[in-house]
């Protein structure tokens, strides 16, 4: 099968790379968010989005959550009830020109019914991906990935 030539730009590859100063600042946001996250603080979770939260968790497959309620409601309250003891280790992070994506390892007990999963006590050890969007240097999204089906064989 023969391929033709044809021009393709990647999106963003025009935009220019963080400099040291802008990675550094970005970076600064990310460990304040990950350590308030990690400490159950979920007040200076969102503090960190100086113009309100949007996290978008796309294993879920619904819209983004919007605003403190929706994220403390539709994220933190049946995770800290499921999973209350977590350890997010982070492996690498990778900056581009707009986002931190930082590589991590989620490990944690269930201990509570969570989205269709029924509690056995058994431990889930699996990847995750968090993008943490920009503008400049304030955080205005984060993105999560990981595989619920991973989740669900796990702690079948």
């Amino acid at each position: 099968m023969a391929t033709e030539e044809r021009e393709f730009t990647l999106p963003g590859a025009h935009l220019p790379q963080p400099d040291e100063e802008l990675r550094t600042r970005r970076e600064a946001v990310v460990i304040e968010h990950t350590v308030a996250e990690g400490a159950g603080d979920i007040d200076a979770v969102l503090a960190t989005f100086p113009r309100g939260g949007v996290y978008r968790v796309t294993a879920f497959e619904e819209s983004p959550l919007i605003g403190e309620e929706a994220i403390k409601e539709g994220y933190f309250a049946a995770l800290h009830k499921t999973f209350p003891v977590a350890d997010h280790s982070l492996l690498h992070a990778h900056h581009t020109p707009t986002a931190v994506i930082v590589e991590a390892q989620f490990r944690a007990r269930q201990e509570a019914d969570w989205r269709g999963i029924p509690n056995r006590g058994k431990t889930v050890d699996a990847p995750v991906a968090i993008f943490f969007h920009f503008d400049g240097d304030v955080l205005i999204d984060k993105t999560l990935y990981f595989d619920m089906a991973t989740f669900a064989r796990q702690l079948a």
